[in-house]
């Protein structure tokens, strides 16, 4: 098969055409480093249903759509009607491109691959080479090679044919995309794809819901350019193929002076921000933790609302309920969300852990964070995440990531985490990733005179001043609010404390402190008659009132 001379009409095109031939899909163009090479053969390669076919089509259909490069798409044993109609499912709107020859729709035989005889082209070849030159096409999508494979004689080297098949594309100035079929995932690396340039593979695995199997694409192989490593999550929707590709940590830092104080920002709690030192330290990352019923999201949501009050805009990532639901509860509590919905500044994005992957989290987040002034983080929560994470070998490392994109972009985030019993004699080691968050929060309840109450405490603020009070937290008309520290509190860690408010012991003491200071006059002052007879009554009432105290306090009875 003879190999076809450079088209004259497409002469000079590798030093007019930019280096990468981007994809139009985002997330695929930031897994190839910026896109495929021009000229580069691309292999896609993946079992029956994995979405080879739209990928392919879709990378052409972009190059009309986007960067105005014609294309030309080629298919076997596939009807004209089912492609259609497969077609408009994604909502490509091909038919004025059809028109306007700027797509072409090649419906051709296994058999048209072959030329004839030795010196004659292969008529395939020759239909292509006519309508690159008529359309000035770039672009080519062979679906799929598997097919003219299976139909090669015995006498012939199917490794030299496809070889030859290639490299005539290139030729004409087409960047040909390939589709292969793969039979089974143990595979045996297949000859063609040793001849491609580039090898991306797709698949369908096994998740921990078996209902909803993972689509994972990975780049096996690229010529000439970089990409990132590893499988990347993908789904099929109305748009075509939308790929997530996961964030590696990366470390971050600004140069602080050591001269230069670090800013606080509000919690939007009274008496929280004491206990914070002033706030929370801007471009940290804090964990929320306590059991249910103990404040957690209307933490979050009051931090969301005092930003939203000082013009900083805000984003929610809720996994448990919906938008709707939470503003009308925080709206009991004396928390208007939604009038900062309203002005967008605040946004919620409310996900179902089943329906999403987590690295299109983090996808939508940096995309998001480019678009957006946003300056505060609230995600709801830790235990969800994990919940959409396939492996809990890599909890840490999405968690990581996750962190360094924030702190990347300079945002003060709260990370509530719910825990299913009281973290006993050692509570950092009983929160999970504690070691990597720049804050602890700790919300809990304690009995105080024979009543259960909700409790806050700084366990730990990473670069900041802070108290470790253990506070009285309590929700009134305007939201949540810090009372008076506790004293003489014990079994805290045993998961049993009981305490007393600081308020009350002052109440019981203070009688004994007047009864303190008669005593000091009487023995210190000659008094007459009259003098100690009333010292004496001031004496008896201060007791008298010590002893009501005392007897309410402990319910005891004479």
């Amino acid at each position: 098969m003879p190999a076809f001379k450079l088209n004259p009409h497409l002469r000079g095109l590798e030093t007019q055409m930019p280096q990468r031939m981007k994809t139009g899909i985002s997330g695929l163009d930031k897994i190839l480093d910026g896109g495929f090479l021009y000229h580069n053969a691309i292999l896609l390669k993946g079992p029956p249903g994995s979405g080879k076919t739209t990928l392919g089509i879709q990378i052409v259909y972009n190059g009309v759509i986007h960067f105005n490069e014609p294309g030309i798409i080629v298919l076997f044993e596939q009807f004209p009607q089912q492609l259609f109609r497969d077609i408009s499912s994604y909502k490509w709107e091909t038919e004025n491109l059809i028109k306007e020859q700027k797509l072409t729709i090649l419906f051709a035989q296994a058999e048209e691959v072959v030329a004839k005889d030795p010196g004659s082209d292969s008529p395939l070849l020759s239909k292509i080479h006519n309508i690159a030159v008529d359309t000035s096409a770039k672009r080519i999508v062979i679906d799929s090679i598997s097919h003219f494979i299976n139909i090669i004689k015995p006498k012939m080297d199917e490794r030299e044919l496809l070889f030859r098949f290639i490299n005539s594309l290139k030729s004409i100035g087409l960047t040909p995309i390939l589709t292969a079929e793969m039979e089974s995932r143990d595979e045996k690396i297949g000859f063609e794809e040793y001849l491609a340039d580039c090898v991306v593979m797709l698949s369908s695995e096994a998740s921990k819901d078996k209902t909803f199997p993972m689509r994972l694409i990975e780049v096996r192989k690229t010529r000439g350019h970089n990409h990132i490593r590893g499988k990347h999550p993908y789904r099929i929707s109305e748009r075509g193929v939308e790929i997530f590709p996961h964030l590696l940590p990366r470390p971050y830092g600004k140069e602080v002076s050591k001269d230069v104080r670090l800013e606080k920002i509000s919690s939007g709690i009274d008496g929280l921000d004491e206990l914070l030192g002033g706030g929370y330290i801007s471009g940290t990352s804090m964990i929320v933790a306590g059991m249910p019923g103990t404040f957690k999201t209307t933490v979050g949501a009051q931090f969301l609302t005092a930003g939203g009050k000082s013009d900083e805009t805000g984003l929610l990532i809720s996994f448990n309920e919906s938008p709707h639901f939470l503003t009308r509860i925080m709206k009991e509590k004396g928390v208007d969300l939604e009038s900062y919905l309203s002005s967008e500044k605040i946004k919620i994005w409310h996900f179902f852990p089943k329906d999403f992957y987590m690295d299109e989290l983090l996808y939508l987040l940096e995309d998001e964070l480019k678009q957006h002034d946003i300056k505060r983080v609230v995600v709801d929560g830790i235990n969800e995440l994990e919940r959409g994470i396939e492996d809990p070998a890599t909890y840490k490392d999405f968690i990581a990531a996750f962190l360094s994109l924030l702190g990347r972009n300079n945002i003060t985030s709260l990370f509530i985490q719910k825990l299913d019993q009281f973290p006993g004699n050692a509570p950092l080691t009983s929160i999970r990733y504690a070691s990597m968050f720049d804050g602890i929060i700790f919300l809990g309840t304690i009995e105080i005179e024979s009543a259960v109450h909700k409790v806050v405490s700084v366990l730990k603020m990473r670069g900041g001043d802070f108290s470790s009070d253990l506070r009285e937290i309590s929700c009134g008309k305007d939201g949540l609010y810090v009372l008076d520290k506790f004293v003489g509190l014990s079994g805290i860690l045993a998961g049993n404390p009981q305490g007393q408010y600081k308020k009350t012991v002052e109440e019981i003491f203070q009688p004994l402190y007047f009864v303190r200071d008669f005593i000091d006059i009487l023995a210190s002052s000659d008094l007459e008659e009259e003098q100690k007879g009333q010292i004496v009554n001031n004496l008896r009432t201060e007791v008298t009132k010590l002893v009501e105290k005392l007897k309410k306090h402990f319910s005891e009875e004479e």
